[in-house]
């Protein structure tokens, strides 16, 4: 299993691409299709499915136009996420708004998803947003997690936008301490890596007492 990283868009979300042999995931394509497509190519690379970690504009900014490019392929997005991530409600901030609309093959699943030979535990953890989820790969070599805007190095995902919850999301935080072991590495929607030791040690959102919002 490998993976790179794409920064992109006006707001440098990470985009992620994880592959097995020739067959990839993207994750989180929040701009810069184009970007996307080359390294695809360039790796040469055919892209499984798109697995989206919540629905904010920056970090589905080019699901359009890579459905248009791969018009079979799968998007993945929890079912409580799927009624903001379309929606004006959840996408109205100029000059970055952008109505993406729903594809026809978005699937919903819960618990895992199989794709391109690779398998990921998809981790419901709320907070950020009422459907946000985090992608655990496991495996003998190396363990994963893509974070999206859940976990940050040293942060955390803001909960004053609609349908955010600090207390939702510190709970969120508490279902990652216990699931995630120590050599984790923490993959987020924005920043450098980590990994779940460090954060456990240095991130103050990890620690027993959190008192304020974020």
């Amino acid at each position: 299993m490998q993976y790179t990283t794409i920064v992109t868009g006006p707001l440098g979300e990470n985009c992620y691409l994880v592959w097995e042999k020739d067959l990839a995931w993207i994750i989180d394509p929040g701009a810069d299709d184009d970007e996307i497509i080359q390294e695809l190519n360039a790796r040469h690379l055919t892209p499984a499915c798109i697995v989206l970690t919540h629905g904010h504009f920056d970090h589905l900014g080019a699901l359009d136009a890579l459905v248009k490019a791969y018009p079979e392929i799968p998007v993945v997005m929890r079912a409580e996420e799927t009624e903001w991530a379309f929606s004006h409600a959840f996408n109205q901030y100029p000059p970055f708004y952008m109505l993406q609309q729903k594809p026809k093959q978005l699937v919903t699943p819960e618990g895992s998803w199989s794709c391109g030979g690779l398998t990921a535990t998809l981790i419901h953890t709320p907070g950020h947003t009422p459907g946000g989820q985090c992608l655990l790969f496991e495996s003998p070599e190396v363990n994963l997690c893509f974070t999206g805007d859940t976990l940050f190095t040293g942060s955390i995902g803001r909960t004053d936008l609609p349908g955010g919850s600090f207390a939702t999301l510190r709970q969120s935080l508490e279902c990652l301490k216990t699931t995630l072991s120590d050599d984790t590495t923490i993959l987020p929607g924005h920043g450098p890596a980590s990994t779940m030791q460090r954060e456990k040690r240095t991130n103050p959102y990890l620690q027993s007492e959190m008192e304020e919002d974020f």
